[in-house]
C-alpha cells in the first residue's frame, strides 16, 4: 500500500465510481416496474425535505465539477488556449442540451429532427479546431461545410415547423439540459478565476439566489398550479422564457432560476477536484475532504430552519447538504479505491461511470420504447412491452412493491451487461 497521491494527470477511479453510482441510481429511480408501487426512499420528497433519491442529481453535478478540475486544468497546464477550451465546452454543452431535447421528444421524429441535425452538424463543424476555421485538408473542409449546412437546416426546420413545436409542448428544461448549462457556466468560472474567485462565485450564487427568492415576487395576480407558493417566482420566470414547455409538475424541478444554485453545486465539485489534484499526500487530501464535508453538512442542516432543504427549487441549504454528503462519498471512495487500491467492489460502477451520458440517454430511450411497443399475449390481450415484462417475470411471484423494485434492478443489470463489452474494449464514447 502507498499513501502517495495519484499523479495529477492520472484518471482517478474514484471519480468514475461515484459517477457510475449516480447514473445507476438515476436509471434505478426512473424505471420502477410500476409508478404506483415505489418504496419511499426511491421517491423524491414532495417539496421540502429530502430522500436518498434527492441526492442522485446533485452528486452527478458535483462529480462533473470534480472531473473538470482534472480535464480542463490539465489542458491549461499543457498550454491549450483558454478560448479553445471555451469553444470545446460550448460544443459539448450544445450537444448535451440537444440530447436532452431528443430524449424529451422521442420517438416523435418530426419533433426531434432539428435537434438531431444540430448534434450531427456541430460535431462535423468541430471535426477540426478552431470551429470557425476552414480546415487544412479536403476532408476537413467537406465535413465543416456539411456541418454548417446541417446547422442551417436545423434552424430552417425548426422555424418552418414552429407551430408543431408549440402544439406539442415539448419540455425544454431537463436533467441533461441542466447539466449542459452548469458545465458551460463552470467552464467560464474555471477559465477566468482561481480558488478565491471560485469560492466567491459560490457564495454570490447562493446568497444572491436566496435573496431573489425571498425579496422578488412575480407580478400581482400571477397564479399557477405550483406545488408550493415558494416556487411561484420560479414558475413565472419559466413561463416568460420557455412558455408552456415545462414539466407537468410545477414549478419545473429543472427550471431556469434554480439552475443558479445548481451551478454552485458543480463549483463545489470543481473545488474538490482541484484539492485532489494538489501536491499534498493522500492522507492530507482525505482528511481535508472529510473536514470540508462536515463543515458543509453542518452548515446545510443548520440553515434548514430558515432556508428549508429542498430539491424542487434547489435551495442553498440543499446545496450545502448535498455537497457535504458528496464530499463524504468522494473521500471514502478516494481512500478505498485510489489509495488503498480496494477496487474490486467498484468495477460495476466504473462500467457505468466511463460511459455515463451514453447509458443515461440510451436507457431512457429504451424505456420509452418499451412503453410504446405493444405485444399481444396468448390470451389475446394487448399490452405495452414493459407491462408484459413486468407482469410475466415479476408480479407473478413478488409483492407489488418488491416486484416494482426488482424490475428496476433488472433494468440496471441489463445496462451493466450491455456496457461491459465497451468497457472491456476500452471504448469511451465522449459527448
Amino acid at each position: 500500500m502507498t499513501n502517495q497521491p495519484a499523479a495529477a494527470s492520472q484518471r482517478l477511479m474514484s471519480l468514475d465510481t461515484i459517477r457510475g453510482i449516480t447514473i445507476a441510481g438515476m436509471i434505478l429511480v426512473n424505471n420502477p416496474g410500476s409508478w404506483r408501487h415505489i418504496y419511499e426512499p426511491l421517491e423524491h420528497a414532495h417539496w421540502f425535505g429530502w430522500t436518498p433519491t434527492d441526492l442522485v442529481f446533485p452528486f452527478f453535478l458535483f462529480i462533473v465539477g470534480a472531473a473538470m478540475a482534472f480535464a480542463l486544468e490539465r489542458r491549461l497546464e499543457q498550454g491549450v488556449a483558454r478560448m479553445a477550451l471555451l469553444s470545446q465546452a460550448l460544443r459539448r454543452a450544445v450537444i448535451i442540451f440537444a440530447l436532452g431535447l431528443v430524449m424529451a421528444g422521442f420517438p416523435d421524429w418530426r419533433l426531434i429532427g432539428p435537434y438531431v441535425l444540430t448534434i450531427v452538424g456541430i460535431s462535423l463543424v468541430y471535426c477540426a479546431t478552431p470551429a470557425l476555421s476552414f480546415g487544412t485538408t479536403t476532408r476537413q473542409r467537406v465535413c465543416k461545410a456539411a456541418g454548417w449546412l446541417l446547422l442551417a437546416g436545423a434552424v430552417v426546420y425548426f422555424v418552418a415547423d414552429f407551430g408543431y413545436f408549440q402544439a406539442t409542448h415539448l419540455r425544454i428544461p431537463g436533467v441533461l439540459q441542466r447539466i449542459a448549462l452548469c458545465y458551460f457556466a463552470v467552464t467560464i468560472v474555471l477559465l477566468s478565476t482561481g480558488w478565491t474567485g471560485r469560492i466567491v462565485t459560490i457564495l454570490v450564487l447562493l446568497v444572491g439566489y436566496q435573496w431573489i427568492v425571498a425579496a422578488v415576487a412575480p407580478p400581482a395576480g400571477y397564479t399557477a398550479p405550483v406545488t408550493d407558493p415558494s416556487g411561484l417566482l420560479h414558475d413565472w420566470i419559466d413561463a416568460q422564457i420557455v412558455g408552456t414547455h415545462v414539466y407537468v409538475e410545477r414549478p419545473d424541478p429543472e427550471g431556469l432560476l434554480s439552475t443558479l444554485p445548481a451551478i454552485a453545486t458543480t463549483l463545489c465539485g470543481l473545488l474538490a477536484g482541484g484539492w485532489l489534484r494538489g501536491s499534498r499526500d493522500a492522507k492530507e487530501k482525505t482528511v481535508g475532504l472529510f473536514f470540508a464535508a462536515n463543515v458543509l453538512l453542518v452548515a446545510g442542516l443548520a440553515l434548514d430552519p430558515w432556508i428549508p432543504i429542498g430539491k424542487k427549487i434547489w435551495t442553498a441549504s440543499y446545496v450545502l447538504l448535498t455537497a457535504g454528503l458528496a464530499l463524504h462519498l468522494l473521500a471514502m471512495c478516494y481512500w478505498l479505491i485510489d489509495v488503498r487500491q480496494r477496487r474490486a467492489w467498484a468495477k460495476p460502477f466504473v462500467v457505468f461511470g466511463t460511459n455515463a451520458i451514453v447509458v443515461y440517454v440510451a436507457s431512457s430511450l429504451l424505456a420509452k420504447t418499451l412503453v410504446r411497443w405493444h405485444v399481444t399475449t396468448s390470451a389475446g390481450e394487448t399490452l405495452a412491452a414493459k407491462t408484459w415484462l413486468y407482469q410475466t417475470f415479476f408480479t407473478s411471484w413478488a409483492t407489488p412493491l418488491n416486484a416494482s423494485l426488482l424490475y428496476a434492478l433488472a433494468y440496471v443489470t441489463l445496462w451493466l451487461l450491455l456496457l461491459l463489452p465497451l468497457y472491456r474494449a476500452r471504448i469511451l464514447i465522449r459527448v
